[in-house]
């Protein structure tokens, strides 16, 4: 029998799901957080950062640390990241957001492009997962001289 973990929904202030949703925004299961479609859609149905990816990309990362904060954590818990935009060409608006918000050691991070997403006006939305035994900020300070110069993971790299 496979070992049971503790599954809890989390809840943000101007993020809950509607009525009827047949997803959650975020569940903690064990010491993982998981985070749905993470877009910035403000109360009034439109996106908070207008038609700017990076306006929006950094209202969405706002969201992210709200949640993963209500889920006992922080940004430093984030390894892994599924970013959807609708314009390929504004990526770097995407990489300027990204760098305000994170520090190297990055999380992970798939780039795709999409047609387009459930709501209008919306360029850009996220998918993240976060471990709340992961801190990729102590992981950054910790190897900050050596860990982009020496073989971190790279032995069979290529094989």
């Amino acid at each position: 029998m496979p070992p049971e973990f503790a599954v809890r929904r989390v809840a943000v202030d101007g993020m809950s799901e509607p009525a009827g949703a047949t997803w959650s925004n975020c569940l903690v299961v064990g010491k993982e957080i998981v985070m749905s479609g993470i877009t910035a859609r403000g109360g009034d149905g439109k996106p908070i950062g207008g038609l700017s990816m990076k306006g929006q990309t950094l209202e969405i990362f706002k969201r992210l640390a709200a949640l993963t904060a209500a889920a006992g954590g922080g940004l430093q818990n984030v390894y892994k990241l599924i970013i959807y935009v609708t314009d390929m060409t504004l990526k770097d608006e995407v990489n300027l957001a990204r760098r305000d918000i994170f520090r190297a050691v990055w999380p992970c991070s798939t780039l795709v492009e999409v047609k387009g997403f459930a709501f209008e006006g919306f360029l850009v939305e996220v998918d993240a997962f976060a471990n709340l035994d992961v801190d990729m900020r102590a992981i950054a300070n910790a190897h900050q001289s050596n860990w982009l110069h020496s073989d971190h993971g790279t032995k069979n790299a290529g094989a």
